[in-house]
């Protein structure tokens, strides 16, 4: 996120969004990892296979935020927060192609967006 704020400092909206959204992917990742403690995540994609909790047809090397967030259990408690839900909402809009995208943003929409991922993060941190 350290990154994404010096993108917005600078008046690179997109490059902000994407950072941002970025650092949701990584930080549910990171939580897969220690729940199922692993130290990449090829080893976590064989362990959720081991479970029978990811599908054959089915990668944690996934760019889909709500996949993530489904794999940490923790989907359906956020749905029951409105609130956060409405800002996940936001968040899951990211798109990974950004990063290759000329600036087409405004600063409202990197705002919210940033907004939107600053309270997402604060729950995954305190609630998976």
């Amino acid at each position: 996120m350290d990154d994404a704020r010096a993108l917005f400092q600078a008046r690179r909206w997109r490059g902000a969004m994407y950072m941002a959204g970025y650092s949701i992917e990584c930080r549910l990742k990171a939580k897969l990892m220690r729940m199922f403690d692993c130290r990449h995540l090829r080893e976590l994609e064989e362990e959720l296979r081991r479970r029978g909790t990811l599908p054959a047809d089915a990668t944690v090397f996934s760019h889909q935020l709500e996949i993530l967030l489904r794999l940490t259990q923790a989907l359906d408690r956020l749905r029951r927060n409105e609130p956060i839900w409405r800002s996940f909402n936001i968040v899951n809009r990211w798109v990974p192609g950004w990063r290759y995208s000329a600036d087409l943003s405004k600063r409202e929409d990197a705002e919210d967006f940033l907004e939107a991922i600053d309270k997402v993060a604060h729950w995954i941190d305190n609630n998976v």
